[in-house]
């Protein structure tokens, strides 16, 4: 198999590394129901659902997708494909990605796609990995060096790299943290000195000579005690999902940072900014010229692809309709296209001007176009992406909002109801229609219908009747609704 032995040079056909087949992403909005006292081990039908999406969403905006080796094992949402009981023709597309390096295995330190993994939880579908690789699929394979001393180096310094940032998670600044996580200023600032401190202190106190696992911060922080980290359950806590957010994505820019891969983060997680990597006191060599137009070129990718492709689902699209896709013109006109301006305009670090940045994303956006358009023709549902939207009720009054989304068991209130006055005062209604991997109104591609105001007569008292009459659960935050989507006014009730 030498001829399939690649090092991340070899890629050169716009290669990335998607953060929601890591076995442990998991949206938001799910993330939550990990905390609840009665959630099952493991990962539920929409855990799996929101993960193939992704998987087809990164094959879609590829050339290359760069995927750990033990993601094809340890995640459902890939591992389903090639399963005898998987269907033929889902089967064959699966191979067929494999053996054309659409789909390429990352090897971290192992030389073998098949060794065994001591921490194997799933044997059954590691052996059908195995006879995957032996019967029927001879895929490419990527390390940092198959010389085994330099790509031992090459992995100890992504072993430090997480280690060491460990620390920077809690100087990030509390805006960008509310913006991107979703969380009110007063929940920035607790999750910083709260947890993300507590992190940062537990690192310190660590072995110098031994790197920190992401394990092992899942163990002490953030994993339900008593439960293994593989079974997905969390501990409860208003910070414990936000933290998880940071440690996740914090981890999954290792590979990508050290091999020059573009990192691909889900709509519905936060965006790589969040990390704040060009701030002079996050960054590891403050004065490179160089390494600031790489993290440039690398922040800007993601916020390119998230604009771009965001607001869509791929969860209608099967692989067999991905294979034709990969085929068709507008498919390799916009790959190529994100290959020329991402990582030809920032190449050795320099910075496009800004008449190519104009160029380079109208060309990206233009192409992305006809690339759904023949999406939607290769597309056995006619349909090539779909949106998954949401509707969401919005009460407001006096400082003080409740929010109850379809399909979700738990509402949000925002606002103090013991600081609400027992005077008069309006009650706004609002619908808010929203994507559900657009993570809302932030997205800025929701729309929402305002209804014409009610009259409270004390709006303490009647705040109170309506949370009593809803019944639901409820969990306050400390963040109003937010009110980024085109706005109707309704001149009728």
């Amino acid at each position: 198999m030498a001829e399939q032995q690649l090092i991340f040079k070899d890629l050169s056909r716009y290669p990335v590394m998607a953060q929601a087949l890591d076995n442990q992403w998991l949206p938001g909005d799910l993330a939550a129901t990990r905390q609840r006292a009665n959630a099952p081990a493991g990962r539920s039908p929409d855990h799996v659902g929101a993960a193939a999406a992704e998987l087809r969403r990164a094959l879609v905006n590829s050339g290359t997708l760069v995927v750990n080796r033990a993601y094809f094992i340890n995640n459902q949402a890939v591992s389903v494909n090639y399963l005898p009981s998987a269907d033929p023709e889902e089967r064959q597309a699966f191979i067929d990605l494999l053996n054309g390096r659409a789909l390429v295995p990352f090897l971290y330190s192992e030389r073998d796609p098949g060794a065994e993994f001591a921490w194997t939880n799933v044997p059954q579908v590691h052996r059908a990995w195995q006879r995957l690789l032996t019967d029927e699929a001879e895929p490419a394979l990527v390390r940092f060096d198959w010389d085994d001393e330099a790509n031992r180096e090459a992995t100890e310094r992504i072993n430090q790299f997480f280690s060491s940032s460990l620390t920077t998670l809690m100087r990030l600044r509390e805006a960008p943290l509310s913006k991107h996580l979703d969380i009110g200023l007063a929940q920035a600032r607790a999750l910083k000195e709260g947890i993300l401190t507590d992190m940062a202190r537990w690192a310190t106190q660590q072995d110098l000579y031994a790197t920190i696992t992401r394990e092992a911060v899942y163990k002490e922080f953030l994993t339900r005690p008593g439960t293994e980290v593989h079974e997905g359950l969390l501990r409860e806590g208003e910070h414990i999902v936000a933290a998880k957010q940071l440690v996740d994505l914090l981890y999954n820019l290792g590979v990508p940072k050290a091999s020059g891969v573009t990192a691909l983060t889900p709509p519905g997680s936060p965006p790589r900014t969040t990390l704040q990597e060009l701030r002079d006191d996050v960054r590891s060599r403050p004065d490179d010229p160089e390494q600031i137009g790489l993290l440039l070129r690398d922040v800007f990718a993601d916020a390119l692809h998230r604009a771009v492709d965001g607001p869509r689902s791929y969860g209608s699209l099967s692989l067999s309709d991905i294979t034709r896709l990969r085929t068709t013109e507008e498919w390799n006109g916009y790959v190529n296209s994100l290959d020329s301006f991402v990582r030809g305009s920032f190449r050795d670090g320099r910075v496009p001007t800004p008449e190519e940045f104009r160029a380079g994303t109208g060309d990206v956006a233009r192409l992305h176009r006809g690339m759904l358009k023949a999406a939607r023709k290769v597309s056995g549902s006619q349909q090539g992406f779909q949106r998954e939207m949401k509707v969401a009720l919005v009460l407001e009054s006096a400082g003080i909002a409740l929010q109850v989304t379809a399909g979700e068991e738990v509402s949000l209130l925002a606002g103090s109801l013991q600081m609400a006055t027992a005077l008069a005062g309006a009650l706004s209604v609002r619908l808010e229609f929203f994507d559900r991997e657009g993570r809302g109104a932030r997205s800025g591609l929701g729309h929402s219908l305002t209804l014409p105001s009610l009259q409270l007569r004390n709006v303490r008292k009647d705040w109170e009747e309506i949370l009593k009459s809803y019944g639901g659960r409820v969990v306050e935050t400390g963040a109003s609704p937010r009110r980024g989507q085109a706005d109707q006014q309704s001149p009728h009730v």
